[in-house]
């Protein structure tokens, strides 16, 4: 039987992926640090991370219930960032202050998640992704990975404008 929404799920976040790398490998390190003026806002390179924190989140510790990568293969100790941050209600102070992976550590962590959860989803049929989610009754897991999906697209267009009106 063919898993539609799996599959629709996956060609989604694969596509993600592949657009996230291309794009992301022409940036130098100033650059993903870069904002316009003394502007506050949120750099490339805290999004990339954020994008990849939240994901960690929602896939490893809300659906699957296990540790985050962040934590289990100690990228927070390696990057010296807090275990629990992922971005989500940071002020602007606290983006502002934020030290940011290098470009290849931002890469690593963002591509071992979005692994992560690929696997999940190639492992996945369609009824195990239409189980609701454990806290959420009216929720199954597939409804519930939409909006993440969203909340990337969402930072995809900062990270586009940024790189429009970045000097070159």
């Amino acid at each position: 039987m063919a898993e539609i929404i799996r599959d629709l799920l996956l060609s989604e976040l694969e596509r993600l992926q592949k657009r996230t790398l291309e794009t992301i490998s022409e940036f130098t390190e100033e650059q993903l640090t870069w904002l316009p003026g003394q502007s506050l806002g949120n750099p490339i390179g805290f999004l990339l991370w954020h994008m990849s924190r939240r994901e960690d989140y929602h896939l490893q510790e809300r659906i699957r219930g296990v540790p985050q990568i962040w934590q289990s293969e100690g990228w927070h100790q390696r990057i010296g960032l807090d275990p629990e941050a992922t971005g989500f209600g940071f002020t602007p102070e606290q983006v502002n202050s934020f030290n940011a992976p290098s470009l290849e550590q931002a890469i690593a962590y963002y591509n071992g998640v979005r692994e992560a959860t690929l696997g999940y989803l190639w492992a996945a049929t369609d009824e195990k992704l239409l189980v609701t989610m454990p806290d959420m009754p009216d929720t199954s897991i597939a409804t519930y990975l939409m909006p993440r999906i969203g909340h990337e697209h969402e930072h995809w267009g900062q990270i586009d404008y940024l790189k429009g009106i970045m000097p070159k």
